[in-house]
């Protein structure tokens, strides 16, 4: 007599567990940012006269778009002190920030979504013959003890982290109590500026900007004990379409000065901005 086997258990995989909206949004904006890094230049000796090449304002010549709040953040952490300090280069990217700070005498630690950025920053610490500890993190997962660091500085990240929950709180976590962060961002009070933008960011879909508002960094800031926000560049944001027209560029910082000063109301349609946050 033959008898029939019973049919046995099914053994196929699980279905796969959807993505949550947020860690969609990270999956996308770590692979733009790999693919970005990963035409990163050869390796070079950075030193402090590259660095400071590298944060000259645009109304000077060899000067980069985003110079004047660079400039004005390194400002702000030379009156506070670099030296011994433990200072936190928040998203790092390729690690010029950290590189210079190092060489500066600052115990530098830094992180970034982007693998591809992380490691070339670690090959980048070693060519110049430094010893810097770089992570591949999450802003909202930080790999690193309470009231680990002094000091820490931001340029272009707050708009990309600021749509995570639990940024600021990770944030304020690893900073001691008194400790300065200070980032560089855009502004977004202009709505002339802002539909420029919004067409010349077409192909940074994928990147994850945000284009910050006073209220949403003192919302995001608000378990800080101190905020300020120093805008900059009114007029001076035509810069891309002048690049190296420095007379010109030059005239629009000077007009930009005295407009500010005169008229305080207009900084809020300027186009950057310095953010102080205190611990």
């Amino acid at each position: 007599m033959v008898t029939c086997c019973s049919p046995s258990p099914s053994t196929s995989p699980p279905p796969p567990v959807a993505e949550t909206p947020v860690e969609r949004a990270l999956r996308e904006e770590r692979a733009f940012h790999d693919d970005r890094y990963g035409a990163a230049g050869r390796l070079r000796p950075d030193t402090r006269q590259t660095f400071r090449d590298s944060i000259t304002p645009p109304f000077l010549p060899g000067g980069s778009p985003r110079g004047v709040t660079q400039l004005r953040a390194y400002e702000l952490l030379l009156r506070e002190g670099v030296e011994g300090k433990r200072v936190l280069d928040y998203a790092c990217g390729l690690g010029k920030w950290s590189i210079h700070l190092a060489q500066l005498g600052a115990r530098v630690s830094g992180f970034d979504l982007s693998g591809v950025a992380v490691e070339h920053a670690r090959e980048r610490a070693a060519y110049n013959g430094l010893e810097i500890k770089f992570d591949e993190a999450n802003a909202a997962a930080l790999p690193y003890g309470d009231a680990e660091f002094d000091l820490a500085v931001g340029v272009a990240a707050l708009h990309h982290v600021i749509k995570y929950p639990g940024t600021a709180a990770e944030l304020l976590r690893v900073m001691r109590p008194g400790g300065l962060v200070v980032f560089t961002e855009n502004f977004g009070h202009n709505p002339v500026l802002e539909v420029a933008r919004r067409l010349s960011m077409r192909e940074l879909e994928g990147a994850g900007d945000v284009i910050l508002t006073e209220a949403e960094i003192r919302d995001w800031a608000s378990g800080f004990s101190r905020v300020e926000i120093e805008p900059y560049s009114l007029l001076l944001m035509l810069k891309r379409a002048f690049r190296g027209r420095y007379r010109l560029l030059q005239a629009l910082h000077a007009l930009d000065e005295d407009l500010l000063t005169r008229v305080p109301a207009l900084r809020r349609y300027c186009g950057e901005c310095v953010v102080l946050l205190r611990r």
